[in-house]
């Protein structure tokens, strides 16, 4: 009987090992499974293909749809007050930059670069036919231009008075001299010190626009008067229109190849043709380059050429220098471009690829640009350095305008009507 009982214990006690092993085993069973659904789950929320990564997609898809419906609409309705306005001239708008009437989109974008051709073609790099020209923003006008007695502590407005449109400083205590508009320069004396913003306007010496210089100026008529009055008509384009175009090559003449810089025509500014100089006969001097830069057009006459002023320069290397391109290094460095070779290559010539600063060739050699702005009583100032000399293009020289220099040539910029 003992014996019996002993077995029955001994069998109750090898279930109870059996039973435990079983309980422990579906035990860890369990906890794997839990543990596979719970990273199968993981990976369905999250994971490049996960709900919620794609719920966050989804999401940033739908506010950029409506950042670009509100970019359209609000490009819409400028082109309706443009209409509404009298003002024409613009044929679209591309992410906010206006496209004047007579040109394309080709290529680059408004932060680094937009670029507009008078002949279309499908890729950028390959547009060497037409006449291009890139967009400069200007934010505010009064980063570029200033009232001839306020100076800095103007504040430009565009105001409507008769049915015109008028850029008049709004500061009360300069009301007498509210409309005299001249150029913000950035710099307060020449060389290498781009950056110093020059807020007094000095009418008779020292860097300033616009101005006019003794002797050939005088021979050739041109008058203090006119300057101010296609210097105001700028201003009041750039404050309205949030920016300019500016040549992407330097001036060139429409019978210039890449032999040759031509000998009559037409400005323009295009790639792989020898730049026009004042050496140049049919450019002869600076006034020259001053006459034939404002002879640029398109059949819709939606737009105004003239030789780039010095305040407009400035206002490039700003935008260059403010934004996020990766070339505003470019804008203080020497040595970019052609300015060892002794000779002009032609404009945006592949072998200098890398004086590109945000799609403007040319900046930083090839050929002296002279501009608008004046120095003391004698001098043009020209920007950038040359062929045989290696400046920066934020660089300032003044130059005699009364020679023909085969290294100073200019650049193109248009303002829309």
């Amino acid at each position: 009987m003992v014996n019996k009982i002993k077995n029955v214990q001994k069998i109750m006690k090898e279930k109870i090992k059996t039973n435990k092993g079983i309980t422990l085993i579906a035990l860890v069973i369990t906890i794997i499974v839990l543990l596979i659904l719970a990273g199968v789950s993981i990976a369905m929320l999250t994971g490049e293909n996960g709900i919620l990564t794609q719920a966050q997609n989804a999401k940033n898809r739908t506010e950029e749809a409506e950042v670009q419906e509100k970019a359209d609409l609000e490009e819409q309705n400028q082109l309706i007050e443009n209409l509404a306005s009298g003002n024409n001239n613009i044929k679209e708008y591309h992410n906010g930059v206006p496209i004047p009437k007579g040109f394309y989109y080709i290529g680059g974008e408004k932060n680094t670069g937009l670029v507009i051709s008078d002949i279309y073609e499908d890729d950028m790099e390959n547009s060497k036919h037409g006449n291009q020209f890139v967009w400069v923003p200007v934010d505010d006008i009064n980063d570029m231009a200033q009232c001839e007695t306020a100076g800095g502590d103007c504040n430009l407005q565009l105001v409507e008075e008769n049915g015109n449109e008028l850029l008049k400083c709004t500061n009360e205590a300069h009301s007498e001299t509210a409309e005299k508009i001249v150029g913000k320069l950035w710099a307060i004396e020449t060389g290498e010190n781009f950056g110093t913003e020059n807020k007094e306007y000095k009418p008779d010496y020292e860097l300033r626009e616009p101005a006019t210089l003794e002797y050939s100026e005088k021979l050739n008529r041109l008058e203090l008067d006119g300057l101010k009055t296609d210097y105001k008509a700028m201003a009041i384009s750039v404050k309205r229109n949030g920016g300019f175009y500016i040549g992407r090559y330097e001036t060139s003449l429409s019978t210039a190849t890449d032999k040759t810089a031509g000998d009559s025509g037409t400005a323009c500014s295009k790639a792989g043709v020898i730049p026009t100089s004042a050496e140049n006969s049919a450019t002869n001097l600076w006034y020259g380059l001053y006459s034939i830069s404002k002879t640029y057009t398109v059949a819709e006459n939606s737009v105004q050429s003239t030789m780039i002023w010095g305040s407009q320069y400035d206002a490039m290397l700003n935008w260059v220098k403010n934004g996020n391109s990766d070339d505003k290094d470019k804008i203080r460095r020497f040595g970019i471009g052609n300015n060892n070779s002794k000779v002009i290559a032609t404009a945006g010539n592949s072998n200098y690829s890398n004086d590109s600063i945000n799609n403007i060739r040319d900046l930083g050699g090839n050929l002296y640009e002279w501009t608008l702005e004046t120095y003391n009583s004698g001098y043009r100032i020209a920007r950038g350095g040359y062929y045989s000399i290696s400046y920066s293009p934020s660089c300032r020289d003044f130059v005699a305008p009364v020679y023909a220099y085969s290294y100073c040539g200019s650049r193109l910029t248009l303002y829309i009507k």
